[in-house]
């Protein structure tokens, strides 16, 4: 799982078409939020998807400092479903995975700061301690969800790849996963979490049908003639980001709206011109 992930990541790092300008001008588009991806964080990282606590903190400050207020996840579809414009300089903070890191060192980081993040759960693991990977416990999850300031959404049962799935096993995993999750944390959960960032139309059919208001990527694959919320691409957080004081963390964040156009502009400049609805209508 871990080859596969690293893979995906540096194809989406160093891809000369990501982030790539766009001749669009500001005031054609309406504003996006950045959404970002952290796996683990750790005090000593064990791979390159790992932020250490130190850029972790750091990256928070950055985004306070500079004026960005992080949504909920509850906020952001509160947003797509109204077709409303986003505050400008928002952004959503996502978890993968559900690692005890984010339990230990991330979230007293945002709890300091008033600052909010979703944490993507893949249910089947959760309290499992192997020598390499430890994930959070039902207890800390119910602990994250009652403080106000993380929203969970669900990464399926088993991170199995949905294009080696049939239908059926889909359908379990996206309606299972859900049900485990609304129990532990009480609370709604409604947005999902595509294993490897892997999707098509089918698969997002059935992320629909399972009662998701909204999915998430990794890179674009584009949206499949559906309505874009169901195929969000995010930027991929790593080590590689943290280099030179956070130097391209933030200029990706920076430049998240203007890159690439057809992942970005293609898709969320409707939303400002009111030419589009999110349920896939035309005016």
């Amino acid at each position: 799982m871990r080859k596969i992930f690293l893979t995906v990541f540096f194809i989406f790092l160093l891809s000369p078409s990501v982030f790539a300008a766009t001749k669009q001008t500001k005031e054609n588009r309406a504003y996006f939020p950045p959404v970002i991806m952290y796996h683990d964080i750790k005090s000593k990282a064990m791979n390159e998807f790992d932020v250490l606590a130190k850029d972790f903190a750091a990256q928070l400050d950055w985004l306070k400092n500079n004026g960005y207020q992080t949504l909920s996840i509850e906020e952001f579809i509160s947003y797509v479903k109204q077709g409303k414009d986003f505050p400008e300089k928002s952004v959503l903070i996502t978890f993968d995975d559900g690692y005890s890191g984010v339990y230990h060192y991330a979230f007293p980081e945002l709890k300091k700061r008033g600052m909010k993040a979703t944490v993507c759960i893949i249910t089947d693991v959760i309290g499992v301690f192997t020598t390499v990977y430890v994930h959070v416990t039902e207890k800390q999850l119910k602990n994250m969800a009652k403080s106000g300031l993380i929203s969970i959404a669900s990464h399926t049962m088993s991170h199995s790849d949905f294009y080696l799935i049939d239908e059926r096993a889909r359908k379990k995993e996206l309606e299972d996963s859900k049900k485990i999750l609304e129990k532990i944390t009480g609370k709604k959960v409604q947005a999902f979490v595509y294993p490897y960032g892997n999707y098509n139309k089918e698969i997002i059919e059935a992320v629909k049908s399972a009662g998701y208001a909204l999915s998430f990527a990794v890179g674009d694959n584009g949206y499949c003639d559906e309505p874009a919320r169901y195929s969000i691409p995010r930027i991929s957080m790593g080590l590689e980001l943290c280099k030179d004081d956070q130097k391209l963390f933030k200029q990706y964040i920076k430049e998240y709206k203007d890159m690439p156009a057809d992942a970005f502009i293609d898709r969320w400049k409707p939303l400002s011109e009111d030419m589009w609805r999110w349920q896939g209508q035309e005016k």
